[in-house]
């Protein structure tokens, strides 16, 4: 049986148009001393084509919006949605997580294909991350995917810094727009990057996700030579 859910947008807007795709990331803990659930970052609103979904997976539900509400098959419960103008959305608590959503900038400017890309991040060396970490993409499927039988499109991201504790890597296109995901351990928040621009020489990145350590973000992927 499908189950419809209504979520309603409140806005401090009146009449605000909400269009385009949001995504949430840099999400705000509601009380950091007790314990709080990781992996509602990028989730994607796109309000473009009426669908909701995740960075890690192809698959989209879809909505229908009419005087500021969602209606939404496949989910099971009522969610209240806030809206502070074209700023951001916000969820309701889950997991002591308010998710945060911003919209995305996604205009094309450069053309090319996510085989480039895995190229360009398998086949090269690249400058220590943040100054600390000595990492290497792998086009191996994530151990622990394989491990468990999943067939997400993770791969492993080998840590030569912190050994033993490898993470993962993966790439989104959302409207031609390619976005680089990647953890460095098994556990680690989720680093997400908005792709800009690329050549043989570097790997032009735009921060969305990036606090782990500290005001230092990466800005760029440079090839050893």
């Amino acid at each position: 049986m499908t189950i419809t859910i209504l979520m309603v947008l409140y806005s401090n807007s009146y009449g605000q148009q909400l269009d385009g795709v949001w995504m949430s990331y840099n999400n705000r803990i509601v009380d950091k001393n007790e314990q709080y659930t990781s992996g509602q970052e990028g989730l994607i609103l796109d309000f473009t084509n009426n669908t909701f979904g995740h960075l890690s997976s192809d698959s989209v539900l879809r909505f229908k919006r009419r005087n500021n509400k969602l209606r939404i098959r496949g989910l099971g419960k009522r969610i209240s949605i806030k809206a502070f103008q074209n700023d951001s959305i916000e969820f309701p608590p889950s997991g002591n997580v308010i998710s945060v959503f911003h919209k995305l900038e996604l205009k094309v400017s450069f053309d090319i294909k996510e085989k480039e890309i895995i190229k360009f991040l398998t086949n090269n060396k690249f400058d220590s991350l943040y100054g600390l970490l000595d990492v290497e993409f792998s086009s191996d499927q994530f151990w622990l995917d394989k491990m468990f039988g999943k067939k997400e499109g993770r791969f492993n991201l080998i840590n030569n810094t912190w050994k033993d504790n490898d993470g993962y890597w993966y790439l989104k296109n959302v409207h031609d727009v390619y976005f680089l995901i990647f953890a460095p351990g098994q556990i680690e928040e989720k680093h997400i990057f908005q792709i800009l621009d690329m050549d043989e020489k570097r790997m032009k990145l735009k921060p969305l996700q990036d606090s782990m350590f500290g005001p230092d973000q990466l800005t760029e992927l440079r090839p050893q030579y």
